[in-house]
Protein backbone atom coordinates (compact mmCIF):
# COMPACT_ATOMS: atom_id res chain seq x y z
CA UNK A 1 0.00 0.00 0.00
CA UNK A 2 1.39 3.42 -0.91
CA UNK A 3 1.46 6.21 1.68
CA UNK A 4 -0.93 8.30 -0.43
CA UNK A 5 -3.38 5.42 -0.71
CA UNK A 6 -3.23 4.90 3.03
CA UNK A 7 -3.96 8.57 3.74
CA UNK A 8 -6.99 8.41 1.41
CA UNK A 9 -8.29 5.38 3.28
CA UNK A 10 -7.83 7.21 6.58
CA UNK A 11 -9.75 10.20 5.25
CA UNK A 12 -12.73 7.98 4.34
CA UNK A 13 -12.78 6.42 7.80
CA UNK A 14 -11.78 2.95 6.60
CA UNK A 15 -8.77 2.95 8.89
CA UNK A 16 -7.61 4.90 11.93
CA UNK A 17 -4.15 3.43 12.35
CA UNK A 18 -0.92 4.32 10.60
CA UNK A 19 0.62 0.98 11.57
CA UNK A 20 -0.26 -0.69 8.25
CA UNK A 21 1.90 1.87 6.44
CA UNK A 22 4.49 2.87 9.04
CA UNK A 23 4.66 0.34 11.89
CA UNK A 24 5.73 1.34 15.38
CA UNK A 25 8.70 -0.53 16.80
CA UNK A 26 8.65 -0.79 20.60
CA UNK A 27 12.16 -0.41 22.00
CA UNK A 28 13.58 -2.39 24.95
CA UNK A 29 13.96 0.35 27.58
CA UNK A 30 13.70 0.01 31.39
CA UNK A 31 10.06 -0.64 32.29
CA UNK A 32 10.20 0.79 35.83
CA UNK A 33 10.84 4.36 34.65
CA UNK A 34 8.29 6.87 33.42
CA UNK A 35 10.05 8.48 30.45
CA UNK A 36 9.20 12.16 30.01
CA UNK A 37 12.08 13.83 28.18
CA UNK A 38 13.46 12.71 24.82
CA UNK A 39 16.12 14.24 22.59
CA UNK A 40 17.54 12.89 19.34
CA UNK A 41 20.58 14.86 18.11
CA UNK A 42 21.00 12.35 15.26
CA UNK A 43 19.12 9.42 13.78
CA UNK A 44 20.79 6.77 15.95
CA UNK A 45 21.51 8.79 19.10
CA UNK A 46 18.62 9.08 21.55
CA UNK A 47 18.60 10.44 25.08
CA UNK A 48 15.73 9.87 27.54
CA UNK A 49 14.99 11.35 30.96
CA UNK A 50 12.39 10.48 33.53
CA UNK A 51 11.47 9.36 37.02
CA UNK A 52 13.80 7.98 39.69
CA UNK A 53 16.53 10.36 38.54
CA UNK A 54 17.09 8.18 35.48
CA UNK A 55 18.75 9.13 32.20
CA UNK A 56 19.16 6.74 29.26
CA UNK A 57 21.29 6.97 26.13
CA UNK A 58 21.33 4.85 22.98
CA UNK A 59 23.77 5.16 20.10
CA UNK A 60 22.24 2.40 17.95
CA UNK A 61 18.73 3.68 17.35
CA UNK A 62 17.30 2.30 20.58
CA UNK A 63 18.44 -1.32 20.21
CA UNK A 64 20.44 -1.03 23.45
CA UNK A 65 20.73 1.53 26.25
CA UNK A 66 23.09 2.82 28.90
CA UNK A 67 21.46 4.11 32.10
CA UNK A 68 22.64 6.81 34.50
CA UNK A 69 21.53 8.46 37.73
CA UNK A 70 23.05 11.94 37.99
CA UNK A 71 21.54 12.50 41.46
CA UNK A 72 19.46 10.92 44.23
CA UNK A 73 16.54 8.79 43.08
CA UNK A 74 13.87 11.23 44.31
CA UNK A 75 14.49 13.67 41.45
CA UNK A 76 12.35 13.61 38.30
CA UNK A 77 14.01 14.68 35.05
CA UNK A 78 11.26 16.23 32.92
CA UNK A 79 13.48 17.51 30.13
CA UNK A 80 16.70 16.56 28.38
CA UNK A 81 18.45 18.46 25.59
CA UNK A 82 21.32 16.66 23.87
CA UNK A 83 23.71 18.26 21.40
CA UNK A 84 25.57 15.04 20.51
CA UNK A 85 26.22 11.48 21.68
CA UNK A 86 28.54 12.93 24.33
CA UNK A 87 26.92 16.17 25.53
CA UNK A 88 23.52 16.58 27.14
CA UNK A 89 21.70 18.83 29.63
CA UNK A 90 19.06 17.36 31.96
CA UNK A 91 16.45 19.37 33.89
CA UNK A 92 14.78 18.11 37.05
CA UNK A 93 11.69 19.79 38.47
CA UNK A 94 10.26 20.70 41.85
CA UNK A 95 10.62 23.26 44.63
CA UNK A 96 12.96 23.18 47.61
CA UNK A 97 16.02 23.03 45.39
CA UNK A 98 14.76 20.09 43.30
CA UNK A 99 14.79 22.19 40.10
CA UNK A 100 18.30 21.54 38.81
CA UNK A 101 20.33 21.42 35.61
CA UNK A 102 22.93 18.69 35.13
CA UNK A 103 25.45 18.46 32.30
CA UNK A 104 27.53 15.64 30.86
CA UNK A 105 30.32 15.89 28.32
CA UNK A 106 31.30 12.20 28.26
CA UNK A 107 28.16 10.38 27.19
CA UNK A 108 26.57 10.28 30.65
CA UNK A 109 29.36 8.61 32.58
CA UNK A 110 29.84 11.73 34.69
CA UNK A 111 27.39 14.55 35.44
CA UNK A 112 28.05 18.01 36.86
CA UNK A 113 25.44 20.13 38.66
CA UNK A 114 25.36 23.43 36.75
CA UNK A 115 22.37 25.15 38.36
CA UNK A 116 20.23 24.60 41.44
CA UNK A 117 17.02 26.57 41.88
CA UNK A 118 16.08 28.53 44.97
CA UNK A 119 13.75 26.95 47.51
CA UNK A 120 10.64 28.44 45.85
CA UNK A 121 11.80 28.13 42.23
CA UNK A 122 10.02 25.61 39.98
CA UNK A 123 11.56 25.21 36.53
CA UNK A 124 9.45 23.66 33.76
CA UNK A 125 11.39 23.30 30.54
CA UNK A 126 14.76 23.86 28.89
CA UNK A 127 15.83 24.69 25.33
CA UNK A 128 19.22 25.03 23.66
CA UNK A 129 20.44 26.87 20.58
CA UNK A 130 23.09 25.61 18.18
CA UNK A 131 25.56 28.09 19.66
CA UNK A 132 25.17 26.69 23.18
CA UNK A 133 22.88 29.40 24.57
CA UNK A 134 20.14 28.04 26.83
CA UNK A 135 16.92 29.37 28.31
CA UNK A 136 14.96 27.69 31.10
CA UNK A 137 11.37 28.71 31.84
CA UNK A 138 9.95 28.52 35.36
CA UNK A 139 6.81 29.46 37.28
CA UNK A 140 6.68 33.14 38.21
CA UNK A 141 7.62 34.03 41.80
CA UNK A 142 6.31 37.06 43.71
CA UNK A 143 5.16 38.91 40.58
CA UNK A 144 8.46 38.35 38.82
CA UNK A 145 9.36 36.03 35.96
CA UNK A 146 11.57 33.12 36.94
CA UNK A 147 13.84 32.15 34.08
CA UNK A 148 17.42 30.99 33.80
CA UNK A 149 19.80 31.79 30.97
CA UNK A 150 22.98 29.89 30.22
CA UNK A 151 25.59 31.28 27.86
CA UNK A 152 27.53 28.00 28.00
CA UNK A 153 27.62 24.74 29.94
CA UNK A 154 29.14 26.36 33.03
CA UNK A 155 27.50 29.75 33.65
CA UNK A 156 23.77 30.00 34.41
CA UNK A 157 22.08 33.16 35.70
CA UNK A 158 18.54 33.88 36.88
CA UNK A 159 16.60 36.28 34.63
CA UNK A 160 13.67 38.13 36.25
CA UNK A 161 13.13 40.85 33.65
CA UNK A 162 13.35 38.92 30.39
CA UNK A 163 9.76 39.71 29.28
CA UNK A 164 8.28 43.02 28.14
CA UNK A 165 5.50 42.87 30.76
CA UNK A 166 4.95 41.47 34.25
CA UNK A 167 3.62 37.93 34.69
CA UNK A 168 -0.09 37.46 35.31
CA UNK A 169 -1.22 36.16 38.70
CA UNK A 170 -0.13 32.53 38.97
CA UNK A 171 1.46 32.49 35.52
CA UNK A 172 3.82 29.59 35.04
CA UNK A 173 4.17 26.58 32.80
CA UNK A 174 3.15 23.00 32.14
CA UNK A 175 6.11 20.68 32.65
CA UNK A 176 4.33 17.83 30.88
CA UNK A 177 6.92 17.24 28.17
CA UNK A 178 9.68 19.79 28.67
CA UNK A 179 8.67 21.53 25.44
CA UNK A 180 6.92 24.63 26.76
CA UNK A 181 10.07 26.42 25.55
CA UNK A 182 11.71 25.74 22.21
CA UNK A 183 14.40 27.23 19.98
CA UNK A 184 13.90 26.84 16.24
CA UNK A 185 14.68 28.96 13.18
CA UNK A 186 16.59 31.55 15.26
CA UNK A 187 13.51 32.13 17.43
CA UNK A 188 12.91 31.47 21.14
CA UNK A 189 9.27 30.68 21.99
CA UNK A 190 7.61 29.93 25.34
CA UNK A 191 4.05 28.90 26.16
CA UNK A 192 2.62 29.94 29.54
CA UNK A 193 -0.07 28.33 31.71
CA UNK A 194 -1.95 28.46 35.02
CA UNK A 195 -3.10 32.10 34.64
CA UNK A 196 -6.29 33.78 33.42
CA UNK A 197 -4.80 33.95 29.91
CA UNK A 198 -2.37 31.55 28.24
CA UNK A 199 0.32 33.61 26.55
CA UNK A 200 2.99 33.14 23.92
CA UNK A 201 6.38 34.64 24.80
CA UNK A 202 8.58 35.13 21.76
CA UNK A 203 12.01 36.58 21.08
CA UNK A 204 14.41 36.72 18.17
CA UNK A 205 17.84 35.17 18.61
CA UNK A 206 19.48 38.49 19.49
CA UNK A 207 16.42 40.19 20.97
CA UNK A 208 16.66 41.69 24.43
CA UNK A 209 13.27 40.70 25.83
CA UNK A 210 10.44 38.30 25.09
CA UNK A 211 7.21 39.80 23.77
CA UNK A 212 4.08 38.54 25.56
CA UNK A 213 1.10 37.78 23.29
CA UNK A 214 -2.37 36.74 24.51
CA UNK A 215 -3.66 33.50 22.94
CA UNK A 216 -7.08 31.77 22.74
CA UNK A 217 -5.72 28.56 24.28
CA UNK A 218 -7.52 27.19 27.38
CA UNK A 219 -6.41 29.04 30.51
CA UNK A 220 -6.64 28.84 34.28
CA UNK A 221 -5.15 26.48 36.89
CA UNK A 222 -3.46 23.48 35.19
CA UNK A 223 -4.39 24.85 31.77
CA UNK A 224 -2.48 26.58 29.01
CA UNK A 225 0.23 25.90 26.45
CA UNK A 226 2.29 22.75 26.96
CA UNK A 227 4.35 22.79 23.76
CA UNK A 228 5.45 25.34 21.15
CA UNK A 229 7.08 25.20 17.72
CA UNK A 230 8.36 28.48 16.19
CA UNK A 231 8.84 28.87 12.44
CA UNK A 232 9.45 32.62 12.65
CA UNK A 233 8.72 35.51 14.99
CA UNK A 234 5.24 35.75 13.46
CA UNK A 235 4.53 32.08 12.89
CA UNK A 236 4.29 29.58 15.80
CA UNK A 237 2.34 26.39 16.50
CA UNK A 238 0.88 25.98 20.00
CA UNK A 239 -0.39 22.80 21.67
CA UNK A 240 -1.93 22.30 25.10
CA UNK A 241 -5.31 22.36 26.81
CA UNK A 242 -6.76 21.91 30.28
CA UNK A 243 -5.52 19.02 32.43
CA UNK A 244 -8.76 19.18 34.45
CA UNK A 245 -11.18 19.50 31.54
CA UNK A 246 -10.63 17.16 28.61
CA UNK A 247 -13.28 18.98 26.55
CA UNK A 248 -11.54 22.37 26.65
CA UNK A 249 -10.77 23.72 23.19
CA UNK A 250 -8.79 24.66 21.15
CA UNK A 251 -5.84 22.35 21.81
CA UNK A 252 -3.81 22.99 18.66
CA UNK A 253 -3.48 26.51 17.26
CA UNK A 254 -1.47 28.23 14.56
CA UNK A 255 -0.31 31.79 15.26
CA UNK A 256 0.56 33.64 12.07
CA UNK A 257 0.86 37.37 11.33
CA UNK A 258 -1.09 38.29 14.45
CA UNK A 259 -3.97 35.85 13.89
CA UNK A 260 -4.77 32.60 15.71
CA UNK A 261 -6.27 29.72 13.73
CA UNK A 262 -7.37 26.50 15.48
CA UNK A 263 -6.27 23.40 13.57
CA UNK A 264 -8.30 20.22 13.25
CA UNK A 265 -8.58 18.38 16.54
CA UNK A 266 -6.47 15.21 16.88
CA UNK A 267 -8.18 11.91 17.86
CA UNK A 268 -6.81 12.01 21.42
CA UNK A 269 -8.66 12.69 24.68
CA UNK A 270 -7.41 15.42 27.00
CA UNK A 271 -4.79 18.14 26.88
CA UNK A 272 -1.97 17.70 24.40
CA UNK A 273 1.47 17.28 26.01
CA UNK A 274 3.96 17.30 23.14
CA UNK A 275 4.21 18.78 19.67
CA UNK A 276 6.77 17.90 16.98
CA UNK A 277 6.78 19.23 13.41
CA UNK A 278 8.52 17.13 10.76
CA UNK A 279 10.46 18.74 7.90
CA UNK A 280 7.66 18.05 5.40
CA UNK A 281 5.17 19.86 7.65
CA UNK A 282 3.55 16.80 9.23
CA UNK A 283 2.47 17.45 12.83
CA UNK A 284 2.99 14.87 15.58
CA UNK A 285 1.22 15.23 18.95
CA UNK A 286 0.97 13.01 22.01
CA UNK A 287 -0.52 12.77 25.50
CA UNK A 288 -1.54 10.03 27.96
CA UNK A 289 -4.21 8.90 25.46
CA UNK A 290 -1.64 8.13 22.75
CA UNK A 291 -0.04 9.75 19.72
CA UNK A 292 -1.38 11.02 16.39
CA UNK A 293 0.07 12.48 13.21
CA UNK A 294 -1.40 15.00 10.76
CA UNK A 295 0.31 14.48 7.37
CA UNK A 296 -0.98 17.74 5.88
CA UNK A 297 -3.48 20.54 6.50
CA UNK A 298 -6.06 19.02 4.15
CA UNK A 299 -5.60 15.42 5.27
CA UNK A 300 -6.93 13.28 8.11
CA UNK A 301 -5.28 12.65 11.44
CA UNK A 302 -3.64 9.24 11.74
CA UNK A 303 -3.71 7.63 15.16
CA UNK A 304 -0.36 6.03 15.90
CA UNK A 305 -0.78 4.56 19.37
CA UNK A 306 -3.02 4.31 22.42
CA UNK A 307 -0.10 4.10 24.85
CA UNK A 308 0.53 6.74 27.54
CA UNK A 309 2.99 8.91 25.58
CA UNK A 310 4.35 12.15 27.03
CA UNK A 311 6.91 13.23 24.46
CA UNK A 312 8.32 12.84 20.97
CA UNK A 313 11.35 13.78 18.90
CA UNK A 314 12.07 13.37 15.19
CA UNK A 315 15.29 13.60 13.18
CA UNK A 316 16.12 12.56 9.61
CA UNK A 317 12.82 10.74 9.18
CA UNK A 318 13.17 8.79 12.45
CA UNK A 319 10.62 9.60 15.17
CA UNK A 320 10.85 8.50 18.80
CA UNK A 321 8.01 8.33 21.34
CA UNK A 322 8.50 8.18 25.12
CA UNK A 323 6.01 7.60 27.91
CA UNK A 324 4.98 5.94 31.14
CA UNK A 325 5.97 2.50 32.41
CA UNK A 326 9.08 2.39 30.26
CA UNK A 327 7.30 2.86 26.94
CA UNK A 328 9.65 3.87 24.12
CA UNK A 329 8.90 3.34 20.42
CA UNK A 330 10.04 4.59 17.06
CA UNK A 331 8.74 4.85 13.52
CA UNK A 332 9.99 6.14 10.21
CA UNK A 333 8.09 8.82 8.35
CA UNK A 334 8.82 8.32 4.60
CA UNK A 335 8.08 11.90 3.58
CA UNK A 336 10.72 13.29 5.98
CA UNK A 337 14.33 13.42 4.89
CA UNK A 338 16.20 15.70 7.31
CA UNK A 339 15.50 17.66 10.48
Amino acid sequence: MTLRAFVLLAATGLTTSIQAAVPLEVLPAKSDVNWIGVSAPSANVIWLSGSASTIARSTDGGASWNYFQPASADLEFRDIEATSAEEAYALSIGTGGASRIYFTSDGGRNWQLRYRGDSNQFLNCLAMSATGEAWVYGDSVEKHWSMVRGADARNWLTARNAVDSQPLAGEGGLAASGSCIRYKNNIWAIGTANAATARLLIKRDFGIRFEAIDTPMPAGPSAGIASVWPFSQKHVLLAGGDLNNSEARPRLVRYEDGDFTPLSEPPLEGALYSLTVLPDGAILVSNPDGAALLPGADEAWLRLSEENIWNSACVAGHCYLAGKDGYVAKFNWPAAATD
